[in-house]
C-alpha cells in the first residue's frame, strides 16, 4: 500500500487545473470542477441548528419554514447548481423545499411548503449542497 502526504496539489501546465482519469481509464475530469463547494445539513424546528456543513452556515431564521443560509467563501456569479432535500417528523406527509428567490454569490433562501403547498412549515432535516465556481 502507497501513501501520500501533501498540503496543496497544482496542476503541472496549470495550476489552476488538475485532471483526474476516470475510473475506466477512458476521460478524465477536472478535479476544482468536480467538488462540491458548499453543503450543509441542519435542524429547520425551533433555533435551526447545523449538524454539520462544509462553507454554509444559517444566516437567519426567517420565521416558520423560511431559512437564509450563507457562504463562507463568496461564489464567483450566482449561476451554480445547487440541489437540497428535506424532511419533517410531524406526519403531515409530503413537504417540499421551494426557493423562489435567486441566489446570490454569498447566500441562497431555502422554504419548506406543507404537503398541500398552502403554508410554510418547519422541517426537522434539510440537506442543501452548492456546486460551481468560488471567487
Amino acid at each position: 500500500m502507497s501513501e501520500i502526504k501533501v498540503d496543496k496539489i497544482s496542476g503541472k501546465t496549470s495550476a489552476n487545473a488538475v485532471t483526474v482519469t476516470s475510473e475506466g481509464g477512458s476521460t478524465t475530469t477536472n478535479l476544482q470542477q468536480g467538488l462540491a463547494k458548499a453543503w450543509i445539513n441542519f435542524n429547520g424546528t425551533g433555533t435551526p441548528a447545523a449538524r454539520d456543513s462544509f462553507n454554509c452556515s444559517i444566516q437567519t431564521d426567517e420565521g416558520t419554514g423560511d431559512y437564509s443560509l450563507s457562504f463562507t467563501s463568496a461564489f464567483n456569479d450566482a449561476n451554480g447548481s445547487f440541489v437540497f432535500g428535506c424532511l419533517t417528523n410531524s406526519g403531515s406527509g409530503d413537504v417540499r423545499g421551494v426557493n423562489n428567490v435567486p441566489p446570490t454569490t454569498t447566500s441562497i433562501r431555502i422554504y419548506g411548503l406543507n404537503g398541500s403547498q398552502s403554508a410554510l412549515q418547519d422541517l426537522d432535516y434539510i440537506w442543501m449542497q452548492v456546486d460551481g465556481d468560488l471567487a
